[in-house]
């Protein structure tokens, strides 16, 4: 159960932030007490039903140890990137995820579907609706995960088209993507404005508290071009949505997007990097990433690690909190056991000594 303060636990977040936290790094850490929720009887139950999901939350918030930073947030998720389904695109529910990809509607780019933010659109209702129970319940809840903007466009058009794309119509991909950064930054104030008007701290998947707006910037689709296309057709979008935001972390989603990190970390008005191992890779404590970190910290940027500490290799735990800075780092843990979680913190505390 949370028995925590969350104006409180704000400030210690807020060093976060500020990179003024001195003493080690913030620890979102939490531990199950309980079997998990029952299992949905539905797709449309998972993802859009607001009695199961209010349900689940309040079921693993009480049944659920939190420790050092650990809190409670309901994450307003409708698969990543659903604003596509809310400018044009389709949706569709699948048992791990929503798929926004299946039937791309820019066939050609010589009479593209004209754009807009259809706030009557099914996706956009849905955010809505869910929303406005999750604030009636009185819940610290994110804003929803409206996707990186070439992502989006990889959505609208296909991942493999959209490749080709650049080289046979790049003014045409530079026109489009316009469209849809104005769009999205439109979207994005939308979501500001709901949790604005909760009184609550925004808040994101990545599950940092912040007294000010804040969204995770991404590009998952970079991983599969060039650094030359990555500063033609990412970087200025990327660079904008920093500018303009109060707040960014830059979701670096494994090694294929590490070729564009040093172009990601001159951003002066990024706040930090959230690194991400990827599937079949060594987890955050392996050795060969704290080169990573060391260069992140180097450009006096945050960094984040979702899942980077375990109670199962606190050898593992030791090496990574011993090399890096703890200013601006937030570390998050799903530990196996309460006292797992102690154990962690205290361990932490000790080697930050």
């Amino acid at each position: 159960m949370y028995k925590g303060n969350l104006d409180a636990m704000l400030g210690r977040y807020e060093q976060f932030w500020t990179r003024t936290n001195t003493d080690r790094v913030i620890l979102n850490l939490s531990a199950p007490t309980a079997p998990a929720f029952r299992g949905h009887t539905s797709l449309e139950e998972k993802w859009l039903d607001a009695d199961y999901i209010c349900e689940q939350f309040k079921y693993n918030t009480e049944h659920t140890f939190f420790a050092a930073e650990g809190v409670p947030m309901l994450f307003t998720n409708l698969g990543p990137g659903c604003f596509s389904a809310c400018i044009g695109g389709p949706y569709a529910l699948a048992e791990n995820t929503i798929w926004f990809d299946g039937a791309p509607p820019v066939k050609s780019w010589e009479n593209p579907p004209p754009l807009s933010f259809d706030q009557g659109s099914e996706m956009w209702q849905h955010v809505v609706r869910l929303q406005d129970r999750f604030a009636k319940e009185g819940f610290h809840f994110s804003i929803t995960d409206l996707g990186g903007i070439m992502d989006i466009v990889s959505s609208l058009r296909g991942a493999e088209t959209l490749l080709y794309d650049l080289y046979d119509y790049p003014e045409e991909v530079r026109a489009y993507t316009k469209e849809v950064k104005d769009l999205w930054f439109e979207g994005f104030q939308k979501q500001v404005e709901t949790i604005r008007q909760t009184g609550q701290p925004y808040n994101n998947w990545m599950n940092i508290p912040s007294a000010k707006p804040w969204y995770p910037i991404q590009c998952d689709f970079c991983a599969m071009i060039s650094p030359t296309h990555f500063e033609e057709f990412v970087l200025e979008d990327l660079a904008e949505q920093a500018d303009r935001i109060d707040r960014t972390i830059y979701h670096l989603d494994g090694k294929g997007e590490l070729p564009h990190l040093d172009m990601i970390l001159d951003i002066p008005s990024l706040t930090g990097v959230q690194w991400v191992p990827g599937d079949g890779q060594p987890q955050h404590w392996d050795e060969q990433w704290f080169r990573i970190y060391r260069k992140i910290q180097d450009k006096k940027k945050n960094l984040v690690l979702t899942g980077g500490l375990s109670d199962r290799d606190m050898a593992g735990a030791e090496r990574l909190i011993k090399s890096i800075d703890p200013k601006g780092v937030c570390i998050s843990a799903d530990c196996s056991s309460p006292d797992g979680a102690k154990r962690l913190l205290e361990n932490v505390e000790r080697w930050s000594e």
